[in-house]
């Protein structure tokens, strides 16, 4: 449930204080938290296909966001959804890796998409404070 907490608050800072960029990835990565707390099985032998169907479609919103941004966070946030959809992948191959470490990488990768959203955020605030306000005459 922290990590949830930290999903909510990254994801409402980046809508409220973000760009295009930062809130389309926000919304996007709380959405796919929200519907894969929906759809989890919560199994102890495999991941479930409706989660790994969530991350995929996550996965392929990212890129079509990323190739429109054009910034490096937004890259590196989907090399972290990638690193995901891989695990959902490693898991489903080999029935050596347990549910338990699917899990934890899926939690390390979703911090890391947290830090690239927070500092996409934390950008486009700044230059928004940076540029000078005309007054109109």
């Amino acid at each position: 449930m922290i990590s949830l907490g930290l999903a909510v608050g990254t994801a409402s800072l980046a809508i409220g204080y973000g760009d295009q960029t930062a809130r389309r990835f926000g919304a996007a990565f709380l959405a796919n938290w929200l519907v894969s707390l929906a759809v989890d099985n919560a199994s102890a032998v495999n991941t479930g296909l409706g989660v790994f169907c969530a991350d995929a479609a996550t996965l392929v919103y990212f890129v079509w966001a990323s190739l429109r941004a054009r910034q490096v966070w937004t890259l590196v946030a989907t090399a972290f959804m990638t690193m995901i959809v891989a695990s959902h992948v490693a898991t489903a191959i080999d029935l050596r890796v347990t549910i338990n470490t699917f899990r934890l990488s899926m939690a390390l990768w979703s911090y890391g998409i947290m830090v690239c959203v927070g500092f996409g955020t934390w950008r486009a605030w700044r230059a928004r404070r940076r540029t000078p306000v005309q007054a109109t005459p």
